[in-house]
Order: structure tokens, then C-alpha cells, then sequence
């Protein structure tokens, strides 16, 4: 058909007026998401599979805060293994030019790997054991969080790095200083922890899966 300026359309073909009239309309395509998850797309099966692995222990966990020492170390362990998986598989998925971060995030699976397999080793540890292995290590994991929000070469979605670094940081550190915890209130305070970070890796998993296939 002709348009009013005289240029002829071809009937049903595609148009960005629309879209050129309305600067201000969202652009969903370019909604932001944490660099290191977009780096994942080709494995957003990985990612859904640690969300909902880390979202069941955090829900044994709250609904069983009576656990003995023994079961909340194994959980535990169990969790880091997966996170250091994940956190290897993130790394060798992250764009080459970002050295950095690449070397960062393999550290923090290799040392999540460690901790896991040193507590899935020698599970009959003491509550005061546990609490300072798993403060260090959200400490250590917030600081290359912080690190690798400010190191990397994408910049958006950078937010999302920063949260959780510093709610890293904030936690590990108050399990350090506050040794004495009672074992229920840390296996309930682990647990809420693992539940919202089960819920947003899960929730990552479907846009992953969406940005693979270019529908998101």
C-alpha cells in the first residue's frame, strides 16, 4: 500500500512506526540480567537444576530445624558442591576478553568445591565448626560477588552482583562474630537463605531458557 510520504509498503510487511513514535515503550528484549547468569544460557538446565536442588534443602531445612549437627553439615556439604559446579561451568561459559572475572568466579567454585567435599568428609563437626567454615566462605564468596560486579567488562545488570555480595558479606560475617548461634537458628537462618536463593536461580533458569532461544 502507498504510504502518505509516498513510499510503497508491501501489504502485511513489518513496521517500526509504532515503535519510533513511542521512544519511551519498555524493551523487553533488553530487560538487565546478572552478566555471569547471561554467560549460562547454554546451560540453563544446570542453573534450574541447582535452583530447585538449593530450594528443596533450603525447605528440609526449615521444615526440619531440629536437625542434628551431622544432617545439616551433610545438606550443607551437598549444597556447596553444587555451587562450585555451577560456579566452574559459569566460568568457562564467561566471554574470554573478561579475564577477570572468569578467573574469579572459578575461584569461588573451586573453593566452594573444597569446603564441600571437606565437610562431606568429616560431617561430625561441632555447631561453633560450622558456623565459622560457612561464615568464611560467604564472606570470601560476597567479596569476589563485589569484585566481579566492578571487574567485569559488561556493566549491566551489575546491581544484581552488589545485592548479593554485600547480603554475602553482612551474613558470613554476623555467623563469624556470632559463634555461639544455637544450632536451630542456624539451620533456620540457612534455610531461609537457600530458599530465596532457590527461588531466583530457578526464576534465572526460565529466562535463560528464553534468552537461548531469543525469545526473551
Amino acid at each position: 500500500m502507498d504510504h502518505p510520504n509516498g513510499v510503497t509498503l508491501a501489504r502485511g510487511a513489518p513496521t517500526t512506526m509504532g515503535r519510533m513514535s513511542n521512544p519511551a515503550a519498555p524493551d523487553t528484549v533488553g530487560a538487565p540480567m546478572p552478566p555471569g547468569l547471561r554467560a549460562l544460557a547454554e546451560h540453563w538446565g544446570l542453573v534450574l537444576t541447582y535452583g530447585l536442588i538449593t530450594l528443596g534443602l533450603g525447605i528440609v531445612l526449615l521444615v526440619w530445624p531440629h536437625a542434628s549437627v551431622t544432617v545439616f553439615a551433610v545438606l550443607l556439604a551437598i549444597q556447596l558442591i553444587v555451587v562450585g559446579v555451577v560456579r566452574i561451568v559459569q566460568a568457562l561459559s564467561t566471554d574470554r576478553r573478561d579475564g577477570a572475572a572468569r578467573a574469579l568466579i572459578g575461584l569461588l567454585g573451586g573453593i566452594a568445591l573444597i569446603v564441600g567435599l571437606l565437610i562431606l568428609r568429616d560431617p561430625l563437626q561441632s555447631v561453633v565448626v560450622v558456623t565459622m567454615i560457612l561464615g568464611a566462605f560467604w564472606v570470601i564468596a560476597g567479596v569476589i560477588d563485589l569484585l566481579q560486579a566492578f571487574m567485569g567488562v559488561e556493566r549491566e545488570g551489575r546491581g544484581w552482583d552488589v545485592l548479593t555480595g554485600v547480603l554475602s558479606i553482612l551474613f558470613g560475617g554476623f555467623l563469624i562474630v556470632d559463634t555461639e548461634i544455637s544450632l536451630k537458628v542456624l539451620v533456620v537462618l540457612v534455610g531461609i537463605w537457600l530458599v530465596v536463593v532457590g527461588i531466583i536461580a530457578t526464576t534465572a533458569a526460565f529466562r535463560l531458557r528464553h534468552a537461548r532461544t531469543g525469545a526473551w
